[in-house]
């Protein structure tokens, strides 16, 4: 260690040590300032307090000066909303690329919260529309999952990457289609979106915007060809979902998509799952009639069976769905069917089934 005023009188020494206290104590003072100074600044920018956001930087505070997080004063004025800010921080040279510690740049922060002119304030000084937050997700595909169809626009215009994925396969197409976000999606269409793309899952934009209901969606994708059959890891398709989660005008979108026009269906309607069940039997099992009904007079096999033996017929019994119970004997179902189990319709029946199984010819 280096030591003041060896070769030195006492007085002298004391004198130096004296000094030196005094330096280190002003260089101490003078950094917690300018921490201080930061933090003011990443204050007012989150606030909006242009003025003092103006009065920091000239007295030299450190305009990329982080919170604990990774964040600056760009990330949150433009996480906030805050153009004028953003504008004078970009000015002043400004990191425009800077990252938090989990990703997350002033293009991702302002494409989520849909402030799109500070998203043009950033492509136009060149920010990388390309950066992924920890997550995997970019700009485009976290503005696509929020609905913001001006700056997905904006980003496809500098060049942002259609087709990029997020870590669990996603693109901004599934996105948009997984919330509802119709205009988005048609606007990836007419871009050029990759319509049948699967999720490390298998899911598609289709069987995603049928598992949720969004029936504009599903009619678009249908009008651009989207390949109704596709199946995720567990054999289960758009059909499937639609009939499971009760959106009948989608089930009914998809039983009306024929070969040619006017062919046989497009969609496989007796496909089953890899548990061996199929969409008249999940929309009979969960009591959606109308979809039950749409299914039957589209031709559905109402003696299928799950890998367990069930039926449509069984699993409507024992839930007690009494009309879907009517639907399925007048196509015939066979009462008398048994489960692995051995289990029949009548055997699992709710008690105000049972009168109706037995005057359809069932014993046991």
């Amino acid at each position: 260690m280096f030591l003041l005023g060896i070769g030195l009188g006492r007085s002298k020494r004391l004198i130096l040590n004296h000094i030196f206290r005094g330096i280190t104590a002003l260089i101490l003072t003078s950094a917690i300032a300018h921490a201080d100074d930061g933090e003011d600044l990443l204050k007012a920018a989150s606030a909006g307090d242009l003025a003092q956001v103006r009065a920091l930087l000239e007295k030299g505070t450190d305009i990329d000066h982080q919170r604990r997080d990774g964040g600056t004063a760009l990330i949150f004025s433009s996480q906030n909303g805050h153009e004028e800010i953003v504008q004078a921080l970009l000015a002043r040279g400004a990191e425009i690329d800077h990252q938090t510690k989990i990703g997350r740049t002033a293009l991702i922060q302002a494409s989520q919260q849909g402030h799109e002119g500070v998203v043009q304030a950033l492509l136009a000084r060149g920010a990388n529309v390309e950066l992924r937050e920890n997550g995997g997700g970019t700009a485009l595909l976290i503005a696509s999952q929020n609905g913001h169809e001006g700056i997905v626009g904006a980003l496809l215009a500098k060049g942002a990457e259609i087709s990029l994925q997020a870590k669990n396969g996603a693109t901004a197409l599934m996105q948009a289609s997984q919330n509802g976000h119709e205009a988005v999606v048609q606007a990836l269409l007419a871009r050029g979106a990759e319509i049948n793309h699967q999720t490390n899952d298998g899911a598609t934009a289709l069987y995603i915007a049928s598992q949720n209901g969004h029936e504009g969606i599903v009619q678009a994708l249908l009008a651009r060809g989207a390949e109704t059959n596709h199946q995720n890891k567990n054999g289960v398709t758009a059909l499937y979902m639609a009939s499971q989660n009760g959106h009948e005008g989608i089930v009914q979108a998809l039983l009306a998509r024929r070969l040619w026009g006017f062919g046989p269906l497009r969609v496989e309607i007796d496909h089953q799952a890899k548990n061996g069940v199929t969409a008249l039997l999940i929309a009979s099992q969960n009591g959606h009639e109308g979809i039950v009904q749409a299914l039957l007079a589209r031709g559905a096999d109402v003696e299928l069976q799950a890998n367990n033996g069930a039926t449509a017929f069984s699993m409507a019994s024992q839930q007690g769905h009494e009309e879907i119970v009517k639907a399925l004997l007048a196509e015939g179902a066979n009462v008398e069917l048994q489960a692995n189990n051995g289990a029949t319709a009548l055997s699992v029946a709710k008690t105000q089934i049972r009168q109706l199984l037995k005057a359809a010819g069932a014993t046991q």
